[in-house]
């Protein structure tokens, strides 16, 4: 039987740029671009540039935060985990990047679809196990402005595990990020839309008996919590097992800091199979060292995302996590399962 550490982790904007950008993508314009003279000191090039130096395009902004999500998706693992499901990837080459210069081309498989998402924030995959099929849904529709229902995708997954195949779900759901009560029940809405969808496509994939005695689980950032009816579809109905609820104290289930409300919640899932769920008996490793230090306390979300049980902040770090340089607002959440 085989045994592979998966994990979920949402690296909060793993963009690239040209060194002659100093600005993210999708936020206001903080710097003026490099005249050629600037980029050349810099050791930077313009793109389209034939003969190019290597370094002239990097994963942005702050070596010191990439450093720490590196750290971070480590874990516990000795050398990474099997499988890594990320999201808020910008692209292949960001993806591939980010792979050797952080985490030493550890893996040698990697996968990544340019979704329909405005930020340009898409999932991508790394893996030490072959990927031998793929299906992605990121062009079905929607009756709201974009026209789709996924913006950043579930895709469909299956790696070849010594012979044994194992199906990943991955997705990242609609943000509760909203300004105003219209725009917060669009977004609800959608990702209710999107779990309904999510649970559709496991049980079209599944059906009948290869339900239970199949390997596969959904992971992602589903940006709502367990208890959420909009999530009632995927993490309450399917059947699966939300395997972060092995872990028997609520204050110790959340994944995600919300620093401007100061609250914590779990956002991020590893949904098992029943037949993973009966025979990976472990509990899940969710690592928060990477989370930033600028608070002493934080509270617990409520299901309206109001302040509840306060939360001692005051545990360990990376001693490279600042007020200011952390990881991810996200926690990697790590889970041993056996084939």
């Amino acid at each position: 039987m085989a045994t592979i550490t998966i994990c979920t982790f949402n690296v909060e904007n793993l963009f690239g740029r040209y060194k002659v950008f100093g600005y993210l993508p999708g936020g206001r314009f903080r710097k003026e671009i490099l005249s050629p003279e600037e980029l050349e000191d810099k050791g930077g090039f313009l793109p389209g540039e034939i003969f190019a130096p290597k370094n002239s395009f990097q994963v942005f902004d702050k070596d010191q935060w990439r450093i720490l999500t590196a750290k971070a998706l480590k874990g516990k693992t000795l050398n990474y985990p099997d499988i890594a499901c990320l999201q808020e990837v910008e692209n292949m080459r960001v993806l591939r990047r980010f792979n050797r210069d952080y985490l030493g081309d550890v893996y040698p498989y990697a996968l990544l679809i340019d979704s329909h998402d405005p930020r340009l924030i898409d999932i991508g995959i790394l893996s030490k196990y072959r990927i031998i099929d793929v299906k992605t849904h990121i062009d079905e529709p929607y009756s709201d402005r974009s026209g789709y229902l996924f913006s950043r995708d579930c895709l469909e997954v299956t790696f070849d595990i010594n012979s044994t195949p194992l199906t990943l779900f991955v997705t990242h759901l609609k943000s509760k990020y909203a300004r105003g009560r219209k725009q917060k029940e669009r977004a609800n809405k959608k990702r209710e839309a999107q779990a309904t969808r999510v649970a559709e496509i496991v049980r079209d994939r599944f059906k009948g008996r290869s339900f239970s005695n199949r390997a596969f689980a959904v992971v992602g950032d589903f940006n709502d919590t367990p208890n959420s009816k909009f999530l009632k579809p995927l993490v309450k109905d399917l059947g699966l097992e939300n395997v972060i609820g092995r872990i028997p104290t609520k204050t110790e289930q959340w994944t995600h800091w919300w620093e401007s409300k100061n609250i914590v919640s779990q956002l991020d899932y590893i949904l098992l199979s029943p037949r993973l769920s009966e025979h990976s008996p472990g509990k899940p490793y969710i690592e928060r060292r990477g989370i930033s230090s600028a608070k002493r306390y934080s509270y617990l979300g409520t299901p309206d995302d109001k302040k509840g049980e306060k939360i001692d902040f005051r545990f360990e770090r990376f001693p490279e996590v600042t007020d200011e340089i952390e990881a991810s607002d996200h926690c990697p959440v790590f889970f041993e399962v056996k084939l």
